[in-house]
């Protein structure tokens, strides 16, 4: 009876280990501001951040994609708006805090399910996403409440044309051809 005890409890502690390392640090702030008129009012946030074990989960997942194109999964690619991408989520890490605003809510891609089984658990409407080179949580009212920047995540402005450089004695012909919309534009320079 003793070891029935202690397997069931050993399997129980097998269990609960993986959920107690895949939880959430969170941090409460709590704002007081006085108006004008002597009124206070009192603001109290809840910031959820990816834990130090969630990060490296996510970093790793990506780390399989980084031969694929951009270093996302396939089926991703098609969905991710390369060029129109701002500039600072594909190079640096979005700040928590942060509002995603509307013009920018289209960029946001939803995170694939297979990374999303091993990011904690969200709550209270925060929703998992890529942005740019980043995993982003992002509350319901689009505030990023944390971010993972992802190494392997490269985007080039340029990655959707092929260039195609010729030289004559004289001149350099240089031509480019859109992957996407097949536009093919030649430009020719004389050499001096």
């Amino acid at each position: 009876m003793k070891s029935i005890t202690r397997t069931i409890g050993l399997v129980t502690l097998g269990f609960l280990l993986p959920l107690q390392a895949q939880s959430t640090s969170t941090t409460k702030t709590t704002e007081t501001t006085q108006s004008a008129d002597g009124t206070t009012t009192e603001t109290t946030t809840t910031t959820t951040t990816f834990n130090p074990e969630a990060r490296t989960k996510v970093i790793t997942y990506f780390n399989t994609y980084k031969g694929e194109r951009y270093g996302l999964p396939p089926g991703y690619v098609s969905k991710v708006q390369v060029k129109e991408i701002p500039a600072a989520w594909r190079t640096t890490r979005i700040s928590p805090g942060m509002v995603v605003n509307e013009t920018q809510r289209s960029y946001l891609v939803d995170a694939p399910p297979e990374l999303i089984k091993v990011l904690p658990a969200a709550s209270g409407g925060v929703r998992y996403y890529i942005a740019g080179s980043n995993v982003v949580a992002v509350d319901p009212s689009y505030k990023i409440v944390d971010s993972v920047q992802i190494p392997s995540i490269k985007y080039t402005e340029n990655e959707d044309e092929v260039t195609i450089e010729s030289k004559e004695p004289g001149k350099t012909t240089t031509t480019e051809i859109d992957k996407d919309d097949g536009e093919v534009e030649t430009e020719t320079e004389e050499d001096d």
